[in-house]
């Protein structure tokens, strides 16, 4: 019986063809014939594998002009997450109120403009991951690399372990875990057990160590990197931060899950709505969490891979796993590290942050910046709204037609669900009822990818016979949205009934 490796490479090309992009470069690694097989024959290969992964994206599975090759193959994928979060970022919490436009850029749109700011950010994710691999390469490493010399460990070990000097020298205000009330707590003594050659150290030690580290070389990183790489990786940031929810899933439940806090924090500890502000401070323990786990946690709940349908389904449904995959693992990471553990990491990443953005600053920002450093104050954050974005701007302003080409005047927009939106420039939005006046609800039937019609529902918001072609698009079931809270969205985002212009998903 002949193995898969020993057949033909005719028999092969329709085998790999039929494979995802994941899969085409884990088959890379197998083995040498697997690997000269997928070089040789990648011009027939690819566009099959890229169709395969990224069904119906007609914008990013564009024929590139140098022929197909590893390079575009592989650069899709930062540029698959570029679509999704730029087509996505229509589900902010507002608008453009005065403006009658939503936020986002459709992955359909190919005007010059879509297609320059999607590589800005595709070139972001990048940033991102060659991060991320510094870190993983850091605490990939041997706990015996980040060991002190025996004589020095001996001297400091036994009073820095001492519980009377953790509850004085903690720096942290954020730190529940030590404290005076813990000084007498007879909970986690330390033995004194001495047989051994020499005590572990602690844990959050090593962890500073290695923290210490990943800063040391990611700051070397940034020495290399130009101004350019720097902002993609600051605007890619000022999207990721509408990602994230800290509310659970409108009309959802709270399921036996969400309810198994952890030992180390308890209900009221988990402020999701402050760690998710601070994101724009670069001071949140997510900034923190996503340059750990990079860019592949991302890509695998937006796939669009979907699950089978059910009988009698005419709609492909996302996989109930994947769709939470990101809150999964942030809920986990979380229960695992105690309050102390989350401020060393937040210290470090903060650290990180502020060097990066200083570097994206405008002269006139940076002078004053230093100015105030100069005179004694201390700043250990910037702001993202510090570095400015033509395509970011805040939802008060007041903008033309002319900075939407991805948009047409009039056009219906499908944001989540059953719900779209008609742009209406110069609409003021922020007026009670205007908002109203420009929404609707699509219902579908026999909906079919690439066919792009929906039914609306007749009713006092819409003209004529409620009939309208609605391009729901490829990224119609990615699971964009990472909901963290356990409560309702109104006890998380207090909403007033003069507060129209706003979107709750």
């Amino acid at each position: 019986m002949r193995r898969l490796h020993d057949l033909p490479d005719d028999i092969l090309i329709p085998i790999f063809s039929n494979s995802d992009i994941n899969t085409f470069f884990s088959l890379r690694l197998t083995c040498t014939s697997f690997c000269a097989a997928l070089d040789t024959y990648v011009r027939t290969i690819a566009p099959a594998v890229a169709n395969n992964t990224f069904p119906g994206c007609r914008v990013l599975l564009t024929p590139p002009v140098t022929g197909y090759s590893l390079r575009w193959l592989r650069g899709l994928i930062p540029a698959y997450l570029a679509s999704v979060v730029l087509d996505k970022d229509k589900l902010r919490r507002y608008p453009y109120i005065n403006s009658g436009f939503p936020y986002g850029m459709p992955s359909e749109s190919d005007c010059e403009e879509a297609k320059h700011w999607r590589e800005r950010v595709a070139n972001g994710w990048r940033v991102l991951r060659s991060l991320y691999m510094i870190s993983d390469s850091a605490y990939a490493g041997s706990q015996d690399d980040l060991r002190r010399p025996n004589a020095m460990r001996r001297v400091s070990s036994g009073m820095r372990s001492s519980r009377l000097w953790q509850a004085m020298s903690c720096p942290y205000p954020g730190c529940t875990e030590h404290g005076m009330k813990h000084i007498f707590d007879g909970r986690d003594r330390r033995s004194s057990d001495t047989s051994q050659g020499h005590r572990k150290e602690s844990a959050i030690e090593s962890i500073s160590r290695r923290e210490s580290i990943v800063l040391k070389r990611r700051l070397a990183l940034l020495e290399k990197l130009p101004d350019h790489d720097l902002l993609s990786y600051v605007y890619l940031w000022r999207l990721l931060q509408w990602t994230f929810r800290p509310y659970r899933m409108p009309k959802t439940k709270a399921g036996v899950s969400q309810q198994q806090w952890s030992p180390h924090h308890e209900p009221q500890e988990r402020n999701w709505s402050s760690i998710i502000s601070d994101i724009t401070q670069g001071c949140s323990w997510l900034n923190w969490f996503v340059l750990s786990v990079g860019s592949s946690l991302f890509f695998e709940q937006w796939s669009l891979n979907t699950a089978p349908n059910p009988p009698g389904s005419f709609t492909l449904q996302p996989n109930v796993a994947q769709s939470d995959l990101v809150r999964n693992t942030i809920w986990e990471a979380y229960d695992m590290r105690t309050p102390h553990q989350i401020e060393v990491e937040r210290e470090y990443i903060c650290k990180f942050e502020f060097a990066l953005r200083k570097r994206c600053l405008s002269p006139l920002r940076l002078k004053s910046l230093e100015a105030e450093i100069y005179r004694g104050r201390q700043i250990r954050t910037i702001s993202l709204d510090c570095i400015p974005w033509v395509y970011d701007q805040h939802p008060m302003i007041a903008r033309p037609p002319s900075d939407f080409p991805w948009y047409e005047s009039g056009q219906w927009i499908w944001l989540d669900g059953q719900l779209c939106l008609q742009t209406r420039p110069g609409t003021t939005w922020s007026q009670p009822g205007m908002l109203k006046l420009s929404l609707g609800t699509c219902r579908t039937r026999g909906w079919e990818i690439g066919s792009g019609y929906s039914e609306l529902l007749s009713g006092e918001d819409v003209d004529g016979d409620g009939l309208a072609d609605i391009v729901k698009g490829s990224l119609e079931q990615v699971p964009y949205l990472v909901y963290l809270g356990v409560e309702e969205a109104g006890k998380v985002w207090a909403r007033s009934e003069a507060d129209v212009a706003e979107f709750v998903f």
